[in-house]
């Protein structure tokens, strides 16, 4: 039977093999190889701080990767930072603190509130910044239910 270390050695292998393939076979995969030099330290980080080796490492391993994520959505879906995306920067050290608080024996609460502080403005700043689409949406799909409701209403005493 492997031990942890192993198996985990193995995804990470697996994973290097897979974006050697991409970097080869598929081309606009090269355009946006920049997102490993943020990818590949925050995966260490985050398996140095789980693994017990170096428990400090979870804020900068949670910022890392909060950014890579919001980075690669960015890549993936271009405009998203630009749309509402960039308050979950804001978010960044809100992972970063919420795993320091939930990975450690010793709780302090301190770090607990200033992760959910943070973790209220991202939220609140998204909302605000998606506000006019969502409230868009919401106000179409009102509209269409009571104007449909309105024509079945009289539609139905046209029929009587």
């Amino acid at each position: 039977m492997m031990n942890r270390d192993t198996i985990i050695r193995i995804i990470i292998g697996a994973i290097m093999v897979l974006l050697g393939i991409f970097t080869i076979f598929v081309k606009s995969f090269t355009l946006n190889l920049w997102l490993l030099l943020i990818w590949i330290p925050a995966v260490f980080m985050e398996y140095r701080a789980f693994s017990g080796r170096d428990r400090n490492l979870f804020v900068p391993a949670g910022v890392l990767i909060t950014v890579a994520v919001i980075l690669t959505l960015n890549v993936i879906f271009p405009g998203f930072i630009t749309e509402g995306g960039w308050a979950l920067f804001i978010a960044a050290p809100a992972v970063g603190l919420f795993q320091s608080y939930f990975g450690r024996e010793e709780k302090d609460k301190g770090v607990l509130t200033a992760a959910s502080f943070l973790s209220a403005l991202s939220i609140l700043f998204l909302l605000i910044s998606l506000a006019p689409t969502v409230l868009g949406i919401f106000i179409g799909i009102v509209l269409l239910a009571v104007g449909g409701l309105v024509v079945y209403k009289n539609l139905r005493t046209i029929r009587r």
